[in-house]
C-alpha cells in the first residue's frame, strides 16, 4: 500500500513537471514521454496488483490448509488424551483387582496354613487316638489274660457283670457299685485273679 501511495506521488510531481513544460513550449515531447512511462507505470501497477491478488489468495489457502491440519492435529489430540485416560482408569481399576487379589491371595494363604494346622493337629490327635485305642486293646487282652473276665458293658453305669473264666468254672459277676465300695470290689475281683502263674 506505502508503494501506492508513492506512486501517485510521483505521478502528481509528473503532472505539476509537465504544467510547467507545457508553459516553456517543450511540452508535446515531455507530454509523449510522461504518457509513456505513465503507461508503463500503470501497467507495472496492475501487474503489482495482479501479483498481489494471487499472493493474498495463495497466503489464505495455505492459512486455511495450516488451520485444517491445526483442526486435525487438535482432534487427534484429543482422541489420544481420550484414548490415554480410557487406559489410565483401566490400569487404575486393574491396580485395584490386584490388590484385591493380593489381599484375597493373602487371606487364603492365612486360611489355608489354618487348615493345614488343623489337619495336623488331627492327624496327630488320630495318631494319638489310635496309639491310644491300640494301647487300650493291648490292656485289655493283657486284663484279660491276667483275670479272664469277659466284662458286660451293656449294663447300667451302676452296675459292674461280667463273666469270670477261672481254672475250673466260670463264674457270674454281678456287683451294684452304689453299695459297695471300690475298695471291696477292687479286693474282690483280685481275688478272681490266679496267683499260681
Amino acid at each position: 500500500m506505502a508503494a501506492i501511495s508513492e506512486k501517485v506521488q510521483d505521478m502528481e510531481k509528473v503532472s505539476k513537471l509537465l504544467l510547467k513544460w507545457m508553459a516553456e513550449g517543450k511540452a508535446m515531447d515531455m507530454l509523449k514521454n510522461n504518457l509513456s512511462k505513465q503507461e508503463k507505470m500503470i501497467n507495472k501497477l496492475l501487474d503489482t496488483q495482479k501479483t498481489t491478488k494471487q499472493l493474498l489468495r495463495e497466503l489464505m489457502s495455505t492459512e486455511e490448509k495450516v488451520a485444517q491440519k491445526l483442526s486435525d492435529r487438535e482432534e487427534e489430540l484429543k482422541a489420544s488424551l481420550e484414548k490415554l485416560q480410557k487406559i489410565e482408569n483401566e490400569l487404575l481399576r486393574a491396580n485395584e483387582k490386584d490388590v484385591k487379589l493380593r489381599t484375597n491371595t493373602n487371606d487364603l494363604r492365612k486360611e489355608l496354613e489354618a487348615l493345614r494346622e488343623e489337619i495336623r493337629r488331627q492327624e496327630e490327635n488320630a495318631a494319638e487316638g489310635a496309639d491310644s485305642s491300640v494301647s487300650a486293646t493291648y490292656l485289655v487282652h493283657l486284663y484279660y489274660q491276667i483275670c479272664h473276665i469277659d466284662w458286660d458293658y451293656s449294663c447300667e453305669p451302676t452296675m459292674i457283670k461280667g463273666t469270670h473264666y477261672g481254672p475250673d468254672i466260670a463264674q457270674s459277676l454281678n456287683l451294684d457299685s452304689s453299695q459297695h465300695s471300690r475298695c471291696f470290689i477292687s479286693d474282690y475281683l483280685w481275688n478272681l485273679v490266679n496267683t499260681s502263674w
